[in-house]
């Protein structure tokens, strides 16, 4: 059995390199997935604020720390 299909991903690095906080745009993606999807969010740092966000929407997060300021999150909407 295969994991969830990842359908969208977001580098938020640079965007927080240059001062921009990219949760709106993460929250309004999040709510658009399907069950069975899932959306990578690459950061810096735990995004705490957006799993908290995320899981008012019923999305599930799960960090994973690649390396040095790289964190992957894998957002999946439960069914």
């Amino acid at each position: 059995m295969s994991g969830p299909r990842v359908v969208k991903r977001l580098d938020a690095r640079p965007l927080k390199a240059a001062g921009v906080h990219p949760v709106e745009q993460v929250l309004q993606d999040l709510a658009k997935l399907a069950p069975g999807e899932a959306y990578e969010l690459v950061t810096p740092h735990v995004p705490g604020p957006v799993l908290e966000r995320a899981a008012a929407l019923g999305v599930k997060g799960r960090t994973a720390e690649l390396g040095p300021e790289e964190f992957v999150t894998t957002f999946t909407r439960e069914a």
